[in-house]
């Protein structure tokens, strides 16, 4: 077994062959669990449905789907990949082509992964869109990719944002017991639901005296320690000028450290269309035809 950088593969330099129009139009699919799905063509020969996800930078399938693919070799193992769970070897295989919309990349190296989200074979992330606009379009389902910033997003709203471990930032104003407290969200379409709140930010918010819990679930670790995770409802999320009221949460009543993250996720995804900035330091959004759509049941 060959002991490999992940680093390496991640960052590796994709080859890419431009197409005569630079700009790419990717239709997607958007579930009813909130996922965006693009078709995806591997080595000009298997036909592969992949959940675009902002929280990843690379190309993964899951081991469920690996049976039907005709053109995919094993051939690498990963040793201590990090993850949730902890660490772990990770599959591997290399050399591969992919074509996404018009755009064709070669050499890509494709990580084996036990989990997607449903109806997906794996994942894609934003390293297929580096250095380029993209627009996540829910009035068309449609990903689009461009060299400049398209003029109509002048008449989209403007947040400044960060790009961190190959997942993307940014600040909302949640309002909790008729306060407005500044917060930074990960932005992340592999979620179904609206809203995570991290264990640090219920500590220091004081959320389990102000939110009113509409459920929750106790359960408890290998080492014996409780956990509950609770839902409730937050009374407002502002975003610059555009709110969203009475929106389902999720947080942790927990003796240890369970979510490290504050989650904005695909239920609220969705009510926007967004547009990425080529270094992720800005996103541009606009309500769509989502916005007032019931939120998703957990």
């Amino acid at each position: 077994m060959k002991k490999i950088s992940l680093f390496l593969y991640l960052f590796i330099t994709f080859n890419l062959v431009h197409a005569q129009n630079t700009n790419n139009e990717i239709p997607f699919r958007l579930t009813q669990y909130n996922n965006i799905v693009v078709p995806v063509i591997l080595n000009e020969t298997d036909s592969v449905q992949l959940m675009f996800h902002t929280g990843s930078d690379y190309i993964s399938m899951i081991e469920k789907s690996l049976p039907k693919l005709k053109s995919m070799q094993i051939n690498d193992t990963i040793q201590d990949v990090t993850s949730w769970a902890g660490n772990s070897d990770q599959l591997m295989s290399k050399n591969n082509s992919v074509s996404l919309g018009n755009q064709h990349y070669k050499a890509i190296p494709i990580l084996i992964d036990k989990q997607s989200g449903y109806e997906t074979d794996g994942k894609i992330g934003l390293k297929f869109f580096q250095n380029k606009f993209i627009e996540i379009d829910f009035e068309s389902n449609k990903l689009k990719v461009y060299d400049v910033l398209p003029n109509y997003a002048q008449s989209f709203g403007k947040l400044e944002s960060r790009y961190s471990n190959h997942t993307l930032y940014f600040n909302a104003f949640p309002i909790i017991d008729k306060d407005s407290i500044e917060t930074e969200f990960m932005f992340h379409t592999g979620y179904s639901g609206a809203i995570v709140f991290s264990d640090e930010y219920v500590k220091n918010n004081h959320l389990l005296e102000k939110i009113n819990p509409t459920g929750q679930t106790q359960f408890s670790d290998a080492a014996g320690n409780k956990i509950i995770s609770k839902t409730g409802i937050l009374e407002q999320l502002n975003l610059q000028n555009q709110s969203l009221n009475t929106i389902p949460i999720s947080f942790f009543d927990s003796q240890i450290k369970i979510q490290r993250t504050n989650i904005f996720g695909g239920d609220l995804i969705k009510r926007f269309n967004w547009i990425f900035s080529p270094d992720f330091k800005t996103i541009y959004f606009k309500p769509n035809k989502h916005f007032h759509d019931s939120y998703f049941k957990l």
